[in-house]
């Protein structure tokens, strides 16, 4: 039996490998001229980066000249870790570090170095408070200067060579409130010591309405409150300058009936009411806070034509403006 079974095999295999003749004979493949091709291994061609371009600035200046450990490597702006971040922080974008006098109002204004912090940095060297960049003390080359200049006036194109596209300024904060609603509503934010920039004094075990007014640009130029702004976080946090731990919620936003107030920055009477649309309510001492810390805030609301939200106050704030937005608990 096992004898016919291995011979029944044998003849099968035998039908199979079988190559059909006549008619039933398939075509031969047709010839591909791709296999005649070889490659060199593991070898990608090198293209030469054109330096004039913002690639090239990027790629042969901007990421080795100033993208060093503690100065552009993502620890304050502009930031030079990627051609996407340079390119972002540095066209139309605001001066933290400006001029007392006569201050310019982009780090580059697209078609004029003039008018362009960063070819002030770069090619001037006003002591003690405006050195040359960079900070290593070594000075640009010249035919360097002239590329960033030259990219400058030509209109500042990105990396694709379009010209930069007008958007509006990032949302900017100018008021916050403060309120016991257990205690009759009683203001709060205005005891700072006779100092707008001071932080508040708060109760730790209460309740504590916080409202936080915002002002927006549109593409157009015109300014309007922010009550469409979306994220709407809140972060607090004991430590001014670290909120990695800091505690966070989400504030509610109230576009339609907003806490009309004539007050910015607490004590400032505008004449006009402001429209404060966003509210948290919190209690310091359930969220682990004790009397005799300070509270430091920060809120991150998005607007409809930046890719992120902006963070106000910003870590590179003014400490003043850093200490307005917080609290001393009692």
């Amino acid at each position: 039996m096992r004898i016919i079974s291995f011979i029944f095999i044998i003849a099968l295999l035998a039908a199979i490998l079988t190559v059909p003749s006549g008619c039933d004979k398939e075509p031969p493949m047709p010839f591909n001229p791709f296999d005649t091709l070889t490659y060199p291994s593991n070898q990608i061609p090198q293209i030469d980066i054109d330096s004039s371009t913002f690639l090239g600035l990027h790629h042969h200046i901007l990421s080795k000249s100033c993208n060093v450990p503690g100065c552009h490597d993502g620890s304050f702006e502009p930031d030079f870790r990627t051609v996407q971040s340079a390119y972002n922080t540095l066209v139309r974008h605001g001066i933290v570090k400006n001029y007392p006098s006569n201050p310019l109002e982009f780090r580059v204004f697209p078609g004029d170095r003039t008018k362009s912090m960063l070819w002030k940095r770069i090619s001037e060297h006003n002591p003690p408070n405006f050195e040359r960049m960079p900070s290593s003390g070594n000075a640009l080359p010249q035919h360097i200067q002239d590329k960033i200049g030259a990219w400058i006036d030509s209109g500042a194109k990105d990396i694709f060579g379009a010209n930069p596209t007008q958007s509006s300024l990032q949302p900017s904060g100018i008021g916050l409130l403060a309120y016991l609603p257990n205690q009759s509503n009683q203001r709060i934010d205005t005891v700072r010591g006779g100092q707008i920039y001071q932080p508040f004094l708060a109760p730790a075990s209460q309740d504590i309405d916080l409202y936080f007014c915002y002002l927006e640009e549109t593409p157009a130029g015109d300014t309007i409150f922010g009550n469409a702004l979306s994220v709407n976080q809140i972060k607090f946090s004991k430590i001014p300058f670290d909120f990695s731990n800091a505690v966070s919620r989400t504030m509610t936003v109230n576009p339609f009936s907003p806490l009309l107030s004539n007050f910015a920055f607490s004590s400032i009477n505008v004449g006009f009411p402001l429209m404060y649309t966003h509210k948290v309510t919190i209690n310091p001492a359930a969220l682990g806070f004790q009397p005799g810390d300070i509270l430091y805030i920060r809120t991150y609301v998005k607007d409809s034509d930046h890719p992120t939200a902006t963070e106000i106050p910003q870590v590179s704030a003014q400490p003043a403006f850093i200490l307005y937005y917080s609290m001393i608990l009692q």
